[in-house]
């Protein structure tokens, strides 16, 4: 029996160093598979060549369309993955097209679905140019607004509820100091309004139904329920290994199982669908700091069922 512990134990440093050379050429580690949850549905993405990267998933109104940001994996540095065009898709995976070309960050749709709101960037990541626009795109004719903001660096985007304003945040700290600061931009006269300042690294927010700004110190790009305000979703961090959710009302954030997401890998910008109980998100196979996996997008339908 000697020398079938022998191979055994050969095959076994095989298994072993063929995970640990993975995880040096991928960032990442070995994939660890699961049954995928069945209320887990594939929208878009290149399972085969991860040639594009697929982020900031928005929902319309009628929730049959999904508006998302596309850039190329292989011509961006990682991270400039969450810029890209504008693409659109039906909630089947159909009719999958660009609406506009262009390098985008901070995607978000007004709450009647005519239009679509994103930060332009035309130079590169660390020196954007101009330093900070920001584009109102009108879905029933194509045409584009443009309006200046107070500061560069806008991490989120926001439409309030009678779509004349357009809340956004920025980064506004300097070396060894964070600071986040949040505006409005009224769309009828371009005028721009401070409205709070944290000193603190907020990542993204959310808009409640009468408009007050939420935000928290533990999730990225929170998204409160559109049926239920006392719950908001997101990530630790704009990438996660799970998803998050947080009861707003007795402030308790519980870290949800991993039989909610399809791979043993990241997730990241979550968003509800209108009838509250389902979710898009952004997902990938690892989790790796250099960018070689890509982004898919994915929903998860009755998510409430799934947290019982």
């Amino acid at each position: 029996m000697l020398w079938l512990k022998k191979i055994l134990n050969n095959w076994y440093i095989k298994v072993v160093l063929l995970c640990l050379i993975s995880m040096i050429y991928t960032g990442g580690w070995c994939e660890i598979k699961h049954p995928l949850n069945p209320n887990l549905k594939l929208v878009v993405g290149d399972t085969l060549n991860h040639s594009f990267h697929c982020s900031y998933p928005v929902v319309s109104p009628t929730g049959d369309v999904i508006y998302y940001l596309r850039a190329n994996s292989d011509s961006v540095r990682f991270h400039e993955l969450t810029f890209g065009s504008i693409y659109s898709i039906n909630v089947d995976g159909t009719n999958n097209k660009e609406v506009l070309h262009g390098m985008y960050n901070a995607l978000a749709i007004s709450p009647d679905g005519k239009r679509l709101a994103v930060h332009l960037l035309t130079g590169n990541y660390y020196d954007p140019q101009p330093e900070s626009l920001i584009i109102i795109y009108h879905l029933s004719d194509a045409k584009c607004d443009t309006y200046s903001t107070v500061k560069r660096w806008i991490w989120d985007i926001e439409f309030a509820s009678d779509t004349q304003w357009l809340y956004y945040s920025v980064d506004a700290g300097t070396s060894g100091y964070n600071r986040t600061e949040f505006y409005r931009l009224n769309l009828s006269n371009s005028a721009n309004e401070l409205l709070k300042t944290i000193d603190e690294g907020i990542g993204g927010f959310d808009l409640t139904s009468d408009d007050s700004i939420y935000f928290d110190l533990e999730i990225a790009l929170p998204q409160i329920n559109p049926t239920n305000e006392k719950y908001a979703i997101g990530t630790p961090g704009f990438e996660g290994l799970v998803f998050t959710l947080r009861n707003i009302e007795t402030h308790k954030l519980d870290s949800l199982a991993h039989s909610l997401i399809p791979y043993r890998g990241s997730v990241g910008y979550p968003y509800w669908f209108p009838n509250g109980k389902d979710i898009v998100f952004m997902a990938k196979p690892y989790s790796e700091p250099l960018g070689e996996i890509a982004g898919e997008i994915w929903i998860l339908e009755n998510f409430f069922e799934q947290i019982k």
